[in-house]
């Protein structure tokens, strides 16, 4: 099957924000005209199929990456309009209503309050952030002070919530609390408590008799704890990963009820999906991939998922293991090879870079694209992607890399960026690319690299530092961190510090610094939304003036309306376009069907 243009650029993150109640699950999907999430429901047990709730766009714009923009309430359904924010609610009958609205605020982490009519959600304004409770009746503050919050939950008999705090200059991932309070009947909070486990906690659930779990990684990993207990218990000691790194709001990557309980582990990037009944562990995956988000009904278990064989599904797990697809694509029939594992030695005696190699079928050299993921503490996973594919149809081998400082290996892992950031992922591409180059028929001069945000970031600075790339690609890229660190969203605000360090290494570890101490002239590709508030556009002009005024060759496709991301499905495939083009052009047209 040869992809189209249109195939190819079609987005992977197409369903996402999973939520259940006695009746239903809902989602979001990605509609294929506009790009945007769209709100979805199925009627548990129903043999009508899934349909759409609510057709305009969904999502929530807290910290600028959301996260938590609906939830189920009273058989009806609250969510966050995407283009203002409003706070909505449908209900039952399909009568939609505004509960809350304002030109200046963002609401996310929805939590659903049955007992008291209500939801609450984590408002944010240029104040800062607070806890509120919204209802047909208004809104109300029941929680200030800290200087951020995240995945507030209530417990099923509605006595008790929490939520996750943490301030500034970390990161939710980096050191984070754990906070508790009890609800009065009025929906008030008292007997506020706040735990430090030393590290990062996330995704806090009430399991069954009202336990506490959330995940913390303080011994290294982020694995399941109970915390309500003189001394906080580890439920999952097996040394990996659970989770993902907590960028969005919301996430659900674990779920616990009386009979049984569900869970992901990260094993050499790849996620395994398990369910335990009666103390008996199943994996409930062909193979391992990514859970992107799981929930636990009486009706079914239910998680987003995706392999190296399909896109996103919405799968439901029976009995025995039995499943059915309830959104998503099907399995393809495609010819390219999946991913291959790949490491190099880094660093100190025992330290490794790794990612996943994808081949051309062609026994002659072809040249390979290097992809470094966003974050830098995000990730990428062994699944099917359209444009990985696309590539390998082109002639072209791909390398995903996960460098020191991604997510799902363990905290020592991601800590290894910290203040080396613009050194240890420039030295990681490097190392895996000569790797990559022993191993497999990789074309001389033929090596080009891309990456999205912080990717774009290493992928500049290896072309500056390596003359083993012939051209980068910049999708949205930092290229200029001391401007970065004055100019950005609160939520990063303090992040670059940490990465760097202090304002004359901002200036040195950023491209716009290495390209002007390049020796040879540089080619690169610049792709940035002129509405994006993390990597402000005027970065990405400022770095290709630098990089022509320096006799090197900057390109420049600027989407007027994209944010930080490109989402319409016509704007990717422009992007994809002038991609190929800009490859072929660097190859003198050799090596590209």
């Amino acid at each position: 099957m040869k992809l189209t243009l249109a195939e190819a650029a079609a987005p992977t993150d197409t369903l996402a924000e999973l939520q259940c109640d006695a009746q239903a699950v809902y989602w979001l999907a990605r509609c294929p005209n506009t790009g945007e999430m769209q709100l979805w429901q199925w009627l548990a047990d129903d043999s009508a199929p899934p349909h759409c709730l609510v057709e305009e766009a969904v999502g929530s714009r807290v910290n600028q990456y959301g996260g938590g923009s609906h939830v189920p309430l009273l058989g009806g359904i609250a969510w966050v309009r995407q283009r203002d924010q409003a706070l909505m609610y449908r209900s039952p009958n399909g009568t939609a209503q505004c509960w809350q609205q304002h030109a200046q605020r963002a609401y996310g982490g929805l939590c659903t309050d049955p007992e008291r009519e209500r939801v609450i959600a984590i408002e944010e304004d240029a104040h800062g952030q607070r806890l509120v409770a919204v209802s047909s009746q208004g809104r109300q503050v029941i929680h200030e002070g800290g200087d951020f919050y995240g995945a507030p939950v209530i417990s099923d008999d509605g006595s008790y919530l929490a939520w996750v705090s943490w301030s500034l200059p970390h990161m939710p991932w980096q050191r984070s609390q754990l906070n508790t309070a009890t609800l009065t009947s009025h929906g008030q909070l008292e007997n506020d408590q706040q735990r430090d486990l030393g590290a990062a906690v996330s995704q806090p659930q009430f399991a069954p008799h009202n336990a506490l779990i959330c995940m913390s990684d303080h011994a290294g990993w982020w694995q399941p704890w109970q915390v309500n207990l003189t001394t906080p218990r580890c439920l999952g000691s097996t040394p990996v990963d659970h989770i993902t790194t907590p960028w969005q709001l919301g996430e659900h990557q674990h779920a616990w009820r009386d009979d049984r309980q569900l869970y992901c582990q990260l094993r050499q990037g790849a996620a395994q999906l398990y369910r335990r009944r009666s103390g008996r562990e199943e994996a409930l995956l062909d193979e391992p991939g990514r859970v992107a988000s799981i929930v636990v009904a009486e009706h079914g278990d239910y998680a987003i998922v995706q392999s190296a064989g399909a896109g996103a599904q919405l799968m439901r797990f029976d009995e025995h293991r039995s499943r059915r697809c309830l959104a998503g694509q099907p399995p393809l029939a495609l010819t390219t090879a999946t991913a291959q594992w790949l490491e190099a030695p880094v660093g100190h005696a025992g330290e490794t870079v790794h990612g996943f190699f994808y081949p051309t079928r062609s026994d002659d050299d072809a040249p390979l694209i290097v992809r470094v993921h966003g974050g830098p503490t995000a990730a990428t996973y062994p699944v099917y992607d359209p444009l990985v594919a696309y590539w390998q149809q082109q002639g072209f081998h791909v390398l995903d890399i996960n460098p020191r400082g991604s997510g799902n290996f363990g905290r020592r892992y991601r800590e290894c960026l910290a203040g080396r950031w613009g050194i240890s992922d420039t030295e990681d591409v490097v190392a895996l690319v000569r790797a990559a180059c022993q191993r497999y028929p990789i074309a001389p001069q033929g090596c080009f690299i891309r990456g999205q945000s912080a990717g774009g970031f290493t992928a500049l600075n290896a072309l500056a530092a390596s003359r083993l790339f012939a051209a980068a690609t910049s999708l949205y890229g930092v290229t200029d961190a001391l401007t970065l660190a004055a100019q950005t969203h609160r939520f990063e605000s303090g992040y670059l510090g940490w990465l760097i360090g202090d304002a004359t290494q901002l200036a040195q570890r950023s491209p716009a610094f290495q390209v002007a101490h390049c020796t040879r002239p540089l080619k690169a590709l610049f792709i940035q939304g002129g509405k994006d508030a993390v990597v402000v556009p005027e970065q990405t002009h400022a770095m290709a003036r630098h990089i022509e005024q320096h006799g090197g060759e900057a390109q420049t496709l600027l989407f007027d309306n994209e944010r930080h991301g490109i989402r319409h499905p016509h704007a990717r495939q422009t992007m994809l376009a002038r991609e190929a083009a800009f490859y072929r052009q660097c190859l003198g047209s050799q090596g590209c069907d």
